[in-house]
């Protein structure tokens, strides 16, 4: 049975279609699309007010919970030109300051992405911080407290569970305060022990011949953006400059390199090695998730290799990518159209920006019969509606889009 529905829509942006997706002079989105979108947002966000607002706050997580609607609202204030502070006190609304005593350390399914959202929105408020929001100071100490938790050997280095994706939280408030809260030291640590921990397990599985750093998750040697090596280097990337030059070199660049070949003859990237299931065409699993890293790798390196395997993978995903599970940001279309996103602010080529307005109307109409798999999480912003409406809220200002949780 096929995982995606036949991409019907023009592989190019032709003179017909051109009037109703860009305006005139083909800068800017056309006030059709734009006027479809914002009907979208406001329909979105009462259904999230009203219907589905119980099951937004079944976990405070990003991934499934409310913070990922806090998230979004902090979206809405980045793209407000006044800095609409309301916004971020109505993200305060959905943020519950997590005091588990066994406490996950990442960013999209653990206590740190709450943490480092409410440091931040803390940090931006300052005076106008409501009286159940912390000081920012206070939330950046739990934050960095987690590493006691994060760099025990049981802990992974996955994005959703490990350690990159605790370092995706201190990058983040880093980045979106312009303040250092986290010193250089803690980043230097942490990428040693992520470094540390491919290596060891490269050596005990006799792989170092073939690859410098190896990473396993519910034992298996995954691949993609959510669970595997893709995810692992793109975060070192976005975190170079705390990379050593030794490191990079023989660690992450033929890392790099050997994942690369990795792939299927048609681009697509395995889920994990070994697997000859060329099925998974979504974020957590496939092409999409190795857009950013060949991307920035492009953008770093200047190899056009790296743009080349971005852009073929960005050919996979139009092709295969209309997902039947559904809409989603993690394993659907919304996730998957972030790869044209990628390939606009690299290439500034037109054609991929028309090609994530397809996938954006594609998830707008919702025929029926397009979801073949209803999200557990109905609300949230990785499985369900929020997620939407983060992606199209990126798209209307798609050179400054980031996928949530990865892209800093």
């Amino acid at each position: 049975m096929s995982r995606h529905f036949p991409n019907k829509f023009s592989p190019a942006i032709t003179p017909q279609l051109s009037h109703v997706y860009f305006n005139q002079s083909q800068t800017e989105m056309s006030d059709e699309f734009k006027r479809k979108i914002k009907s979208y947002e406001e329909n979105g966000l009462n259904l999230l007010k009203t219907s589905l607002r119980r099951d937004i706050f079944e976990s405070h997580c990003v991934f499934t919970g409310s913070a990922g609607i806090a998230h979004l609202h902090y979206l809405y204030f980045k793209n407000s030109r006044t800095n609409d502070l309301d916004q971020l006190l109505e993200a305060v609304t959905y943020l519950q300051i997590p005091s588990s005593k066994r406490p996950r350390v990442t960013f999209l399914c653990g206590d740190a992405g709450p943490l480092a959202l409410a440091a931040v929105i803390s940090h931006k408020l300052g005076s106008n911080r409501p009286k159940q929001l912390p000081e920012s100071q206070i939330l950046v100490k739990q934050l960095e407290n987690l590493w006691g938790v994060a760099k025990h050997s049981d802990t992974p280095d996955e994005l959703l569970y490990g350690r990159v994706g605790y370092l995706f939280a201190l990058l983040f408030v880093n980045k979106e305060t312009t303040h250092d809260y986290f010193p250089a030291s803690l980043f230097s640590e942490i990428i040693g022990v992520i470094l540390e921990s491919g290596q060891k397990l490269a050596s005990e599985q006799n792989m170092t011949k073939f690859v410098p750093l190896m990473y396993r998750w519910h034992n298996s040697y995954y691949l993609g953006g959510a669970h595997g090596i893709a995810g692992i280097l793109f975060m070192l990337l976005q975190a170079r400059e705390y990379v050593t030059v030794e490191q990079m070199n023989t660690l992450v660049l033929p890392t790099l390199e050997w994942l690369l070949i990795q792939r299927y003859v048609d681009g697509n990237l395995p889920s994990s090695v070994g697997s000859l299931s060329n099925k998974l065409i979504q974020w957590c699993h496939g092409a999409p998730g190795l857009v950013q890293l060949c991307c920035l790798a492009y953008e770093v390196f200047q190899k056009q290799k790296y743009l080349d395997a971005a852009i073929n993978c960005g050919e996979v995903v139009w092709e295969r990518g209309l997902c039947t599970k559904g809409y989603s940001i993690c394993h659907g279309v919304a996730g998957n159209a972030y790869t044209f996103l990628q390939l606009y602010q690299t290439t500034k080529d037109i054609q991929h920006l028309y090609r994530a307005y397809c996938f954006a109307q594609w998830c707008m109409e919702e025929e029926p019969g397009s979801e073949q798999h209803p999200p557990d999480s109905p609300a949230s912003l990785f499985e369900g509606l929020a997620g939407r409406l983060y992606f199209v809220a990126d798209l209307l200002h798609p050179l400054q889009a980031k996928f949530p949780g990865f892209t800093l």
